[in-house]
């Protein structure tokens, strides 16, 4: 991401005793001082650098936190297809399908059988451990990769890797620890394609047909659930619908959507993003990426017993896409960088938290300067408390727009940015994007 934005991820209870389920889909938040798990070991600290990939990562389901406790993103979700059907848990939303077999009434489940325990074996052999440092300081990130090529190339979800920094793999959660290298990424679709630095000969996933699922088939999902590590932790459960969309949103407001994805009832946990889903014959069929939680979207819990995966299909056709350098919504290596902290609420101008409100500002439209972080920007002029208002010809009237255009764009390109001073006078200047150390 190219904006470094402080985004500040609450801590929210958990649900109170006999919460019933209810339909939001996400990542899991807990209050440090009495949510579950014990890793890792201190509360998490504001997440920094990227807030389009923070929303999504947010909604999905890659371990974030930083010292002894822990602390998951908060974000609310829903499906929305044309068809109405009922949602697992007791919820009710809409949902579809567009693949070969429709979803609700009418259509025919089929089991799939159970997958050995020797091909289970042998896809943890090709699954990999993935962690990281946010980037600016805050926390860790821990997931999950699957092996795709001899030479060390890995299939994972980009919300594992976007907004950080040194990043690493390990095999099977065992042996060797790999640095990672960004090859590219498609931040709208959450497919990454990374590099394990120096691997050779080694084993890899066997890819699977996802056209060929049928509501009611067997799966097993394998994972680092909660950023564990050591040999992926597998559960098993079975495909509840075809062809779901869903829109996920975060305390800002902003949204995401992933169309075509997977439903499965199985009992995922965050770490599992960028894990495979596996079918009865021992083939991947699908890319977990989102989990449901239970409770309102301020109550909310570590496991889900309704997850989402992109289907391998589609996963690999934006594998293709990277490695061919081009498609609508790929970017290759590092994201470009803009060089402000931005917001989506009137900020406070001062790092600590002490400064000055920017209410008085009279700009009037665009996405919020919190802070000016690096060049172009700074060399450029703008300043806090003013608002950006375009960029590279895209209208920007909220911190949304600012990310998703920024997404749009590669590293060294030149583009025409204006904004609003705080004073609200209009200024405009030619920048060249700058690198940042991170993917988006």
């Amino acid at each position: 991401m190219t904006n470094e934005m402080q985004d500040y991820v609450p801590h929210d209870p958990p649900p109170p005793p006999g919460e019933p389920a209810g339909a939001v889909y996400g990542h899991w938040s807990s209050d440090p001082q009495s949510g579950p798990p014990s890793w890792p070991p201190t509360p998490q600290r504001p997440r920094g650098s990227g807030f389009r990939r923070t929303a999504l990562a947010a909604f999905a389901i890659a371990c974030v936190g930083a010292g002894g406790g822990t602390a998951w993103a908060l974000t609310t979700a829903s499906i929305s297809s044309p068809s109405t059907g009922s949602l697992p848990g007791g919820s009710t939303g809409t949902g579809g399908a567009t693949n070969n077999t429709p979803s609700g009434t009418g259509s025919t489940p089929a089991t799939g059988g159970t997958i050995s325990a020797a091909a289970v074996a042998k896809i943890d052999a090709a699954v990999v451990d993935i962690n990281g440092d946010v980037a600016g300081g805050g926390g860790q990130v821990a997931g999950t990769g699957m092996i795709i090529t001899s030479n060390g190339e890995v299939l994972t979800n980009n919300h594992v890797i976007s907004n950080t920094v040194n990043i690493h793999a390990q095999i099977d959660g065992t042996g060797k620890v790999y640095q990672v290298k960004v090859i590219g990424y498609d931040a709208t679709d959450d497919v990454a394609l990374v590099q394990l630095v120096g691997a050779s000969n080694l084993p890899t996933v066997p890819i699977g047909d996802s056209s060929t699922l049928a509501i009611g088939d067997s799966i097993t999902v394998l994972g680092n659930a909660l950023g564990k590590g050591g040999t992926p932790a597998q559960v098993s459960g079975t495909v509840a619908q075809l062809g779901a969309q869903i829109t996920a949103s975060d305390d800002s407001g902003d949204t995401e959507t992933l169309t075509g994805m997977l439903q499965v009832n199985a009992a995922i946990e965050p770490g599992d993003s960028g894990g495979p889903e596996v079918n009865a014959a021992g083939q991947v069929i699908g890319m977990t990426t989102a989990g449901q939680t239970s409770g309102n979207p301020n109550q909310q819990q570590t496991r889900s017993t309704v997850g989402f995966a992109i289907p391998i299909n589609k996963a690999m056709q934006i594998v293709a896409q990277i490695r061919a350098g081009s498609g609508p919504n790929i970017h290759i290596g590092l994201a470009a960088l803009l060089g402000v902290a931005v917001s989506p609420s009137v900020p406070v101008v001062a790092p600590d938290g002490t400064g000055v409100s920017c209410t008085t500002s009279r700009a009037t439209a665009g996405a919020w300067v919190q802070r000016i972080t690096s060049n172009p920007a700074a060399s450029a002029g703008v300043t806090a408390c003013g608002r950006i208002t375009s960029v590279g010809g895209h209208t920007i009237s909220n911190t949304s727009d600012l990310h998703t255009a920024m997404e749009g764009f590669q590293v060294g390109q030149t583009v025409t940015l204006t904004w609003m001073d705080a004073s609200a006078a209009p200024h405009s200047a030619t920048i060249t994007l700058g690198q940042a150390t991170f993917p988006d």
